[in-house]
């Protein structure tokens, strides 16, 4: 039996309101699992967690323990893609573990080599040697990007060379072997996200059994 009009868009309205729900809350998680440098053995090398917080997204990028962010001169430390309407001043709060909190800047393009042309990067401006004199820069990095939505980092490098990824990170492991990793596949959705879609489904299930009780 077809379910009247009324009732599909009862279940319409109610997974409306899951999924708007879910979207505020929202937080999607991308692995780092790519990288030319075979001395870092297989992956996964690192996580990027972007978070919805209001207007803003906050971004936190962790390495797996064996690796810091390192700054060669010849890559960037921290490279990802974001479209939508942030700018280059839309970036603040760059941080990382050991307290060089005032000596990042990001700035626009960038070629990652192996993983291509990001919109933008995150460098060393000051007070900063080779990452591999000191052992790197430990991890997190962490960072807010003003007017974005987690949807605008969704984009995946440009360019002729190497492979596509959606961020792209400069690093050294305990041997002093550095390069770049990258995260080449699309964002995992957070348990949450899932948890909440399934209370959709359940309510809209438990509304048609209803309506369909009293309709024997």
């Amino acid at each position: 039996m077809k379910a009247p009009k009324s009732l599909m868009n009862v279940c319409l309205a109610i997974a409306a309101s899951c999924l708007s729900f879910s979207a505020a809350a929202q937080t999607a998680a991308y692995s780092f699992g790519s990288t030319d440098v075979s001395q870092f053995g297989p992956g996964p090398y690192g996580s990027v967690t972007l978070t919805q917080s209001s207007s803003d997204v906050l971004v936190n990028v962790s390495l797996r323990s064996d690796l810091n962010f390192v700054d060669t001169g010849s890559h960037s430390i921290f490279s990802f893609n974001l479209g939508g309407a942030s700018s280059l001043n839309d970036i603040t709060g760059i941080t990382f573990a050991n307290g060089l909190n005032n000596s990042f800047v990001a700035s626009t393009g960038t070629n990652n080599s192996p993983f291509s042309t990001f919109t933008y990067e995150i460098n060393c401006f000051g007070k900063c040697t080779h990452g591999g004199s000191g052992g790197g820069y430990v991890d997190p990095l962490s960072f807010k990007v003003l007017n974005a939505s987690i949807a605008d980092f969704g984009q995946l490098s440009k360019g002729h060379e190497g492979t596509a990824a959606y961020f792209a990170a400069d690093v050294i492991n305990i041997s002093g072997s550095t390069g770049v990793i990258g995260a080449t596949v699309a964002a995992v959705p957070e348990p949450e996200t899932y948890a909440l879609m399934l209370v959709g489904l359940g309510i809209m299930g438990t509304v048609v059994r209803r309506r369909n009780s009293k309709n024997v």
